[in-house]
């Protein structure tokens, strides 16, 4: 239907067209009240990769070990105090009591070896520390130095710190809610602990109290993010349009889009994550984008003498198809984070992509009909906005010669920098204090225990017995060699626990403290040892229930991603050099598998992006009837982002998986910048019959001040995003604002003219 034709129709059925919107706005919000939240860290895990399938092998394999930490540290002093003691195992009792606790591990429960006239005798390590007198606990002090399985995970080597650690399993389907239930009444005994306990530090860590948080967290940021954003908005709109008119139904076209966006997802049974802050901040701006661009053909048609109705007709002209098509773009580039492994960066994607399309809608099918009723006072701006535009492109085409030069050479030399920028992030640091110590309380406990980097091995015998004196001899010696490691801070193996019972089993003779040379003794040793834990302390956590694989435990030092990625080089070499590889695992973990998601989500990222430029590429071309235009726009298309890319190298250096996805969002948002500066000059070649350069004029006091508009009210949007506690999204903002801004130049300078050098074609 030829587009004239399409936006009288609009105008003239104006009535029904409003209606139609607001019913299908209330029938979409009622997908609102479906609407759920899902904090769970592992749904960033990337699908199918290795890191990922080890994880959940380990996982299905043995007792899942994602626990609670509950850090207690005497300061100066040490833990081995009577009151201390009392604290920890008052601590661990309650800790039992925990709703879906599945096991509690700590120094006073741990399970004690030593043997009593040829018996082995298991018991806690301490048990009425109040009774204890101070000889008994002087013993405890120095017995406690050569227990492997605790000594330098469970207690620092310091013995000023220690650490209980409670594994839950909050049930499905309500499992946010357990969870909620779960930290509530570990927070309360804890909160009383403290009170009750001055002199001691006490905190809680681990993945679920992480988890816990970040709905809490977003609960609190919303309500002051969103009301900035609305205020930046109602300023930034006020200015460029210098019309209330125009600044209500901006906010109409938002709250619908907003409102039908958040439904749809509701209806599509989708969970929010964590980063659901950056839905209304994109939609909003996008929105804002196509109303901008409506009503900047509207005032400069009223400008000259039009009625609103006519104004808003021929607004609609010029505006359908630049619009639909950045629509088209918009969402092609959202949807390339389709072809990531990582689902919530996928359901981000696709919600962006359904708010982008929502907002087309409502602008050319609500707020283009009601302004049409309206007699919209003229902005006295708007000619001032098209002469400063004017003169913009005159300069351009000016120094055609030395932008053609100086743009390019400027972004070769930002691509050679992007190999200066580094993969990384580290999972524990992602929330600014704000909100939660969780990210310090880290690093504190790293320094003086070092127990925030994990890692897990699985052991397989290869006669199906982990009893087997050969299979063990082979986890000993690993062991011995993962511990020389500076990496290393502590490891734990079932070749440890039963050297440690074969000596237990010779009267403590040290000289015993090797791997039993019989595999029936040895296992003889094992069963009897399992049958004196007490219940909920079993070996499940380390031993598979065929009993034919193990568990090697060791804790990392905090290292970066780089860092940890040679650590592995040497594990797998050692593996591969002692002929190991098929009987111990690469390691695995919740670290280990945010260290590949970097390099997962950037090669996905980059094949995504790529489909997607190339879809773009080829929509732009066959709008425009011109291969050369589908070119020609690459280029200030793909030119912003490495030019971020390469800049980012400079300020930060590192990339996290959100300015990752900033690579594909941009995409989605700049491309917008060149569609609409291309129709401009593409109907004032073919309709107009005006040359290149007066059709770059022309295109530029079209929607020149338009794109400078966009821009900040952009990278003021963006901005917003710095409040948020989450700290990749302020990387994320950063990265989009370098992008944004070099799009507005490489538009402003380097398109125009290349148009005007290679658009060559001849009208009648």
């Amino acid at each position: 239907m030829n587009k004239k034709v399409l936006a009288r129709l609009i105008i003239e059925y104006r009535k029904l067209s409003i209606v139609l919107c607001l019913v299908s706005f209330l029938g979409l919000s009622q997908g609102l009240s479906k609407l759920t939240f899902n904090p769970d860290l592992e749904t960033f895990f990337p699908k199918g990769h290795p890191a990922t399938e080890l994880m959940e092998d380990v996982d299905d394999t043995f007792l899942p070990t994602d626990s609670l930490i509950i850090a207690i540290s005497g300061g100066k002093e040490t833990i081995f105090k009577k009151e201390t003691l009392n604290v920890i195992e008052k601590l661990t009792e309650l800790s039992w009591t925990t709703p879906f606790s599945v096991r509690v591990d700590s120094l006073t429960n741990f399970s004690y070896v030593r043997s009593v006239d040829d018996d082995l005798l298991v018991e806690p390590f301490i048990e009425n520390a109040l009774l204890l007198t101070d000889q008994e606990i002087k013993e405890k002090s120095l017995l406690v130095e050569g227990e492997e399985a605790i000594y330098g995970s469970v207690i620092s080597k310091d013995k000023k710190t220690s650490i209980i650690n409670l594994v839950i399993d909050p049930p499905q389907p309500n499992k946010e809610a357990n969870l909620e239930v779960t930290i509530d009444y570990v927070l309360e005994y804890l909160d009383k602990a403290k009170k009750e306990n001055p002199e001691l530090d006490i905190r809680i860590l681990g993945n679920p109290y992480q988890e816990y948080m970040d709905p809490k967290m977003l609960e609190a940021e919303i309500p002051p993010v969103m009301s900035l954003m609305f205020l930046v908005i109602f300023l930034s709109v006020l200015f460029v349009l210098r019309s209330l008119a125009a600044v209500f139904s901006t906010f109409g076209v938002i709250i619908l889009t907003i409102g039908s966006t958040f439904g749809s997802v509701g209806l599509l049974d989708n969970a929010l994550n964590q980063m659901v802050i950056t839905y209304p901040v994109l939609i909003i701006t996008l929105a804002l984008a196509d109303c901008i661009h409506l009503f900047a053909i509207y005032f400069q048609e009223r400008n000259r003498g039009e009625t609103s109705k006519n104004s808003m007709i021929k607004s609609l002209e010029l505006n359908l198809q630049p619009l639909f098509l950045t629509t088209v773009t918009t969402c092609i580039g959202f949807l390339s984070f389709n072809a990531l492994d990582v689902e919530p960066l996928r359901d981000l994607g696709n919600g962006i992509s359904i708010g982008v399309l929502f907002a087309f809608l409502y602008t050319i099918l609500f707020i283009a009909p009601l302004i049409s009723f309206l007699n919209v006072k003229i902005p006295t701006s708007t000619q001032r906005q098209v002469n400063l535009s004017r003169k913009i492109a005159i300069f351009s085409l000016s120094n055609k010669k030395t932008f053609l030069l100086i743009i390019p050479l400027s972004s070769l030399l930002m691509v050679l920098l992007i190999p200066m920028n580094k993969l990384d992030m580290n999972p524990t640091q992602m929330y600014s204090e704000k909100y939660t110590s969780y990210g310090p309380d880290v690093l504190w406990l790293d320094k003086k225990l070092g127990a925030s980097f994990p890692i897990s091995f699985k052991a397989t015998s290869d006669n199906g017995s982990v009893s087997n004196p050969k299979f063990l001899e082979g986890l000993d010696n690993f062991s011995l060699w993962l511990e020389k490691q500076n990496e290393v801070t502590h490891v734990t193996s079932l070749a440890r626990t039963m050297k440690s019972l074969n000596k237990s089993m010779h009267g403590d003779d040290l000289k015993m403290k090797v791997i039993p040379e019989d595999q029936e003794l040895s296992s003889q040793y094992l069963f009897f040892y399992e049958m004196s834990l007490p219940m909920g302390l079993d070996l499940n956590t380390s031993i598979s229930q065929d009993r034919g694989s193990t568990r090697i435990a060791a804790t990392l030092r905090e290292m970066t991603s780089k860092e940890y990625l040679i650590f592995d080089k040497k594990v797998s070499t050692y593996l591969k050099d002692n002929n190991l590889e098929s009987t111990i695992s690469k390691p695995a973990g919740f670290r280990v598998i945010f260290v590949y998601l970097m390099e997962a989500v950037v090669n996905s990222l980059l094949i995504g992006v790529t489909i997607g430029m190339a879809l773009i590429i080829t929509v732009i071309g066959f709008f425009f009837r011109s291969a050369y235009f589908g070119f020609l726009s690459s280029f200030p298309n793909i030119l912003p982002i490495v030019s971020a890319f390469g800049i980012w190298a400079i300020i930060d250096g590192q990339i996290d998986f959100m300015v990752a996805v900033g690579m594909g969002s941009t995409l989605g948002i700049i491309v917008d910048f060149t569609v609409h500066l291309l129709s401009k000059y593409d109907l004032a070649r073919q309709e107009l019959n005006k040359s290149p350069e007066d059709a770059v004029l022309y295109a530029f006091e079209a929607v020149g001040f338009a794109l400078i508009a966009m821009t900040v009210i952009l990278a003021l949007g963006f901005s917003v995003l710095h409040l948020v506690s989450f700290l990749p999204m302020h990387n994320f903002a950063q990265f989009s604002i370098l992008a944004f801004v070099f799009a507005l130049i490489i538009d402003f300078f380097l398109f125009p003219n290349l148009l005007v050098r290679f658009d060559k074609r001849k009208f009648d």
